[in-house]
């Protein structure tokens, strides 16, 4: 079963950083972490916005959340050697190196990718036209999407992974 991954972050903006992270390969299996932003010099960016839409404050990750060290580790420990798979691996990859890189000075033991390649090489039997794949997966991202309910948190998102998945090979 493959992993997947999703980072929630303190914006959009280049001097973000990543405030929660999830992984799991099943509904049973998701991990979630709040990050910590404490000591982290460069981590001051914050908007807003981005707080109503994930519902986490910068005092809520300086009281609950684990030292970005502490979390790069765990998820060396338990992805390791493994493709872990993203929705959106520009951005998470760029938290995933503020974390790691940045902030933890390690390197990721495991590699990221687009969920779409897996999604489209579990759909597509190779003679399928591959816009009709397209709209398929479209489809598909729609209806896994509205039947994940829940605020925009990485753990809710990593479900949402789950079920398009699940819809992709049922």
């Amino acid at each position: 079963m493959p992993v997947f991954l999703d980072f929630e972050a303190s914006s959009l903006a280049s001097g973000s950083y990543p405030i929660e992270v999830a992984w799991g390969s099943s509904e049973d299996s998701i991990e979630s972490h709040l990050i910590s932003p404490a000591g982290i010099t460069t981590w001051t960016d914050w908007n807003i916005v981005a707080e109503q839409l994930h519902g986490l404050t910068r005092e809520q990750l300086l009281s609950e959340g684990q030292p970005p060290i502490w979390v790069a580790r765990c998820m060396n420990e338990q992805l390791a050697d493994q493709i872990v798979y993203t929705d959106n691996p520009d951005y998470d990859g760029f938290w995933l190196e503020q974390l790691f890189k940045r902030s933890a000075g390690l390197k990721p033991a495991f590699r990221l990718a687009h969920v779409d390649d897996l999604l489209l090489s579990l759909i597509s039997s190779g003679t399928a036209d591959r816009a009709h794949v397209a709209r398929v997966l479209r489809t598909m991202k729609q209806m896994a999407r509205q039947s994940v309910a829940g605020q925009h948190r990485a753990a809710v998102d990593v479900q949402y992974l789950l079920k398009l998945y699940s819809l992709v090979v049922d």
